[in-house]
């Protein structure tokens, strides 16, 4: 495997930012993080002070990003930064035709604005330049692990899924950010389909309840996703498949994930986005095209889903 050159936009991890993570497991991986960037030189340099103390990883900062690429010469781009400034960000990269793993939702801009068209044009000079372009939706990597205490749903079909998860953010936003990770797990289970029937109900202030069919080439999927606000990780988690349920725990202070099934059985769960960023790199590798059709479906669905939330 060659050694791969990575620049990290949004290093800094601030209240629920991956970037310090991924920058920590592409060094793990033997890659060189050649540069980071950040919005001002003191966050830049600050957050280059925390990689270093915390991962012995020596990086150079920058506050512009086409910069930081004329200078660092990177293979892949992550894009860690604000969903509000991806696009830009996305823009700059694909200038450059360069790879990018970037962090989900692919880019959002002003509430509900999501331009299929624009999507698909984005995506399309990733694939036009042959580059990879990948997001950040770590959660089918724990399948093995729900596998390993459910193996007989391994071949059975799916007809329902649901999905806890505790987002940080709250009213729109509070979607915005967790369904990216919902639709990751619908479209690895099924395939690219599309959204009917949506409907939402405020359990409490701070409870989500969103239901919605996936239908797709083998038939209908039966969604429903519970996003309770937490300002504070750990945060609540699990999923279930045809009503076998795990929940995801936090082990302090060696911060190991785990899986409880419905019976107490429990099993240790390597860090997904640890195992998200080995298969990138090994994708890299392989010269695994972009999958044009799951990065606009995970975009399209997703509108469709906020557009019909009415909170």
């Amino acid at each position: 495997m060659s050694v791969h050159r990575v620049l990290i936009v949004g290093a800094r991890r601030r209240k629920q930012g991956l970037g310090e993570f991924i920058a920590q497991y592409f060094h793990e991986q033997g890659a060189e993080i050649c540069g980071i960037v950040g919005t001002s030189s003191h966050s830049v340099e600050e957050a280059a002070q925390h990689l270093h103390l915390q991962y012995g990883i020596s990086t150079q900062g920058y506050t512009d990003l086409a910069t930081a690429i004329r200078q660092t010469h990177p293979t892949v781009v992550v894009i860690a930064s604000p969903t509000g400034v991806h696009r830009q960000h996305l823009e700059t990269v694909a200038a450059f035709g360069i790879s990018c793993l970037c962090e989900k939702p692919l880019f959002w801009e002003g509430g509900t604005t999501c331009e299929p068209e624009a999507v698909e044009r984005l995506v399309d000079r990733f694939c036009g330049e042959g580059q990879l372009l990948q997001l950040v939706t770590q959660w089918p990597e724990t399948l093995d692990e729900y596998y390993s205490l459910y193996p007989e749903m391994k071949d059975q079909p799916v007809e329902r899924f649901g999905m806890l998860l505790g987002p940080a953010s709250s009213g729109i936003n509070m979607a915005i950010d967790a369904l990216p990770h919902v639709l990751s797990m619908v479209h690895c289970l099924t395939g690219v389909g599309e959204v009917h029937k949506v409907e939402a109900t405020h359990k409490s202030h701070d409870h989500l309840n969103i239901t919605f069919d996936y239908w797709h080439a083998q038939g209908r999927l039966e969604v429903a996703v519970d996003l309770i606000q937490s300002p504070k990780s750990p945060r609540p988690a699990g999923y279930a498949i045809n009503g076998h349920e795990v929940r995801r725990s936090i082990q302090l202070p060696e911060y190991q994930m785990m899986f409880t099934d419905e019976s107490g059985n429990q099993i240790a769960v390597e860090d997904p986005l640890r195992k998200l960023v080995r298969r990138t790199l090994a994708d890299l590798e392989n010269g695994k095209p972009t999958d044009k059709k799951q990065l606009i479906a995970s975009m399209i669905d997703l509108k469709i889903l906020v557009e019909n939330l009415q909170i």
